[in-house]
């Protein structure tokens, strides 16, 4: 290849570049107040918060971290932390998928049914749910004490947010509540993905209602399952509003997860260096659940 051509293949070259960021300009500038927004509102305050984490005494140290890994509190709380998420990722995966297959059904007034079921919990603001379901556990007049009283399930008042492994079931109880909406509009709007041919070809096999569940609608939804199960592992590890305003933590750090004891930490007791620790720690934990879920899904298209 002569010289000329050489100069003409890198003028091509340089021109095609040159178009191609004329072209994608206003892309560009229609970015940047997100990109800016990210860096300002996200990675600045992450960037902050691990950089003092490691600050003691103004020189850098893994002390932080090492006080609080080795915090018999910091182990309490990393069981509570397991006990909530298992259990709500697990109830809201159950509840949700078992009303979507309900939801699913064409029956009349089908639209109304969807709306009361699963609009209210979702559309109702945590600090509202909260409140509301604080004052039906109240152990003096609460609702919830008075059916079970009536039903003659207990024989005296249960002090629900006052003992310890009450506390823990009754903010699942009340997670599930609020985070269930969720998982089955996922989940309905992946079931009438499903071709109704496939359950005709099933049920002409002798395929009874069982088989036709587990061998068709569950193979054919399963990524919406795991898409849906990782988000809500997400979402479950950082709730906050819930659990802050009904026990803030308590009784005796039984209900306390990564989030409420960071916070804790850091506005009522200042010690942002533990909290920062404790966050970052929560943050790693989450980071690695979305690299995985991340993998797989490229695995998968490979």
């Amino acid at each position: 290849m002569d010289t000329a051509t050489k100069d003409k293949l890198i003028l091509n070259k340089k021109n095609s570049l040159r178009y191609d960021l004329t072209k994608n300009a206003f892309a560009y500038r229609a970015i940047m107040p997100y990109v800016v927004f990210i860096l300002v509102l996200v990675v600045y305050p992450v960037v902050q918060n691990i950089i003092i984490s490691f600050q003691v005494d103004g020189a850098w140290s893994f002390a932080n971290y090492i006080d609080v890994l080795f915090d018999p509190l910091f182990h309490l709380i990393t069981i509570n932390t397991i006990i909530w998420t298992v259990s709500c990722v697990v109830l809201d995966f159950l509840v949700g998928l078992g009303l979507a297959l309900l939801l699913n059904q064409d029956i009349k007034g089908g639209t109304i049914f969807r709306t009361i079921i699963l609009v209210i919990p979702w559309a109702t603001p945590d600090i509202v749910a909260a409140v509301a379901w604080k004052w039906m556990y109240n152990d003096m007049y609460g609702v919830l004490n008075d059916i079970l009283m009536k039903l003659g399930i207990i024989d005296e008042y249960l002090p629900w947010l006052a003992v310890p492994n009450l506390a823990r079931l009754a903010v699942i109880i009340a997670n599930v509540w609020k985070g269930f909406a969720v998982s089955a509009m996922f989940y309905l709007a992946a079931l009438q993905t499903v071709p109704q041919e496939l359950y005709e070809a099933a049920a002409m096999d002798g395929a009874n209602s069982w088989q036709r569940f587990t061998k068709v609608t569950i193979p054919v939804i399963r990524p919406y399952i795991i898409t849906t199960v990782m988000l809500t592992i997400i979402w479950t590890i950082n709730y906050f509003p819930l659990i802050f305003t009904m026990t803030n933590g308590g009784p005796a750090n039984a209900t306390d997860t990564f989030v409420t004891y960071s916070y804790r930490l850091a506005f009522r007791f200042l010690d942002f260096s533990h909290s920062t620790a404790v966050s970052n720690i929560n943050f790693i934990i989450v980071f690695t659940i979305a690299i995985i879920y991340t993998l797989s899904l490229i695995g998968k298209e490979e």
